[in-house]
């Protein structure tokens, strides 16, 4: 939550209805930013009518230059703490300043501390339950993330086709990723990871499975990112490092995550299939 937007709402003459809106608004900043009217109204019990009056009285036209304020006003917060979004050029001369001043363990450490508390707080319990619920029960599972973000995306594909049936990676060979995603439909879903300076392929892949109705599974770094449209769930989170490349370890960490809420789920149901698996690598010693 910004300092503006509090004080707006302080400054407001508010109803008690309204008061009630904005006690959830000032405590879920960054839900809000994908929040339909109505769904805030069926939240808080509240009549429709109720939310538009209180956006009016905030001095807004109505909900959409309300919602976009907040998108605003998020971004800027998530922008000022975190250095991410620099091209590696600015970013390495950046670092090399900071990397002549300060003990590269505990700067990284704190850094990595940092990153993965973003992860923490800004990703709810039930965004993990939800999202992993959605991957158990599609039919197909699809996974991309070029260049960097391929580390997280290997992690789950490798992982998530141990536990579940129908989990694709991202192809590396003849196979393009719009032949790959060709056949994705409403019974599918597909993981996507991009963070900043945001893959261009990763967002049609998003937007291609969106069009197609599957459910699209979002790990980058604010709700205002080119691939946070075609969210069902979005996972967000810093990506910030010592020196000019993206930290990968909180999308790993979220990944991880996620596969820990499947595995408890799934429960030992994908035991046989661990153990065919085991058979054949154990002969060939791929550990």
């Amino acid at each position: 939550m910004t300092a503006a937007f509090q004080e707006m709402i302080k400054n407001a003459k508010l109803t008690k209805k309204e008061r009630l809106i904005a006690d959830y608004v000032l405590n879920n900043f960054r839900d809000l930013c994908f929040m339909t009217s109505t769904e805030l109204a069926n939240t808080l019990s509240v009549s429709h009518s109720s939310v538009m009056r209180f956006t009016k009285d905030l001095g807004f036209s109505g909900y959409t230059e309300f919602q976009r304020t907040i998108r605003e006003q998020y971004n800027t917060y998530i922008s000022s703490h975190s250095q991410s979004s620099a091209i590696p050029t600015v970013k390495l001369t950046q670092s090399l300043e900071k990397l002549s001043k300060s003990s590269i363990i505990e700067t990284v450490q704190d850094i990595t501390f940092n990153n993965i508390r973003s992860a923490v707080m800004r990703n709810s319990t039930e965004l993990f339950e939800k999202a992993s619920d959605t991957i158990i029960h599609s039919h197909t599972k699809y996974i991309v993330g070029s260049r960097a973000c391929s580390v997280a995306a290997n992690f789950l594909s490798v992982n998530l086709k141990d536990t579940l049936p129908m989990v694709f990676p991202e192809p590396s060979d003849s196979l393009n990723t719009f032949d790959y995603l060709s056949d994705i439909s409403k019974r599918d879903c597909l993981i996507a990871i991009s963070y900043p300076r945001y893959s261009k392929l990763t967002q049609l892949a998003a937007e291609m499975a969106s069009r197609a109705g599957a459910a699209v599974i979002v790990l980058t770094d604010t709700p205002t990112a080119p691939l946070a449209q075609y969210a069902t769930h979005l996972f967000t989170n810093n990506v910030d490092s010592l020196t000019f490349f993206n930290s990968q370890i909180p999308a790993l960490f979220i990944a991880e995550l996620l596969c820990t809420y499947i595995s408890k789920k799934v429960g030992n149901k994908n035991e046989e299939k661990l153990r065919l698996i085991d058979r054949y690598t154990s002969s060939m010693e791929l550990y």
